[in-house]
């Protein structure tokens, strides 16, 4: 299995010439690229609504959760449960705009869920259970149909740029 580069870098090092072809490209070809970036997140977001009982701000709150985790595996190379990172209530809802008592009934939910896991002192992080995360095996399906979307929404939006 091709696994993409584990440098978070590498997103960054796309040329700023490609980047500016690639949204010219959308830009000249706007109804299409509106119509299948809408598609996707209506559908992804739909995904998620059912499995969050409709609760998208505690999916955005794992979302934060899980990113951060995400980051620290990409950019580490110490996957030592001591290195893992840790992020508070405060944290959350400066990033997201939820109130702080809010965000602290969502972190209770997901922990509730066997999702995350305080750290600390008011610290949350993922739950990491024999080197996989019960969040992410609760959410496989949901996952499944979003990489095909994403698959889908690549290769809709890369003939806009190769063909436009």
């Amino acid at each position: 299995m091709k696994r993409a580069n584990a440098n978070p870098r590498s997103s960054r090092m796309a040329s700023d010439a490609r980047i500016a072809e690639v949204e010219a490209a959308f830009a000249d070809n706007y109804i299409v690229y509106q119509y299948h970036a809408v598609e996707f997140i209506v559908g992804h977001l739909a995904d998620l609504s059912k499995q969050f009982r409709g609760d998208l701000q505690q999916m955005l709150v794992l979302a934060i959760i899980g990113q951060m985790e995400l980051h620290h595996r990409l950019t580490h190379a110490d996957p030592s449960e001591a290195s893992r990172p840790s992020i508070g209530a405060s944290r959350i809802a400066d990033v997201t705009g939820i109130p702080r008592q809010t965000v602290r009934r969502k972190l209770a939910s997901l922990s509730e869920r066997g999702w995350i896991e305080a750290n600390g002192a008011a610290l949350w992080r993922l739950k990491i259970v024999d080197a996989s995360a019960p969040a992410r095996t609760d959410l496989s399906e949901v996952d499944r149909r979003k990489m095909r979307r994403l698959a889908e929404l690549y290769a809709s939006l890369e003939t806009l740029v190769h063909d436009g």
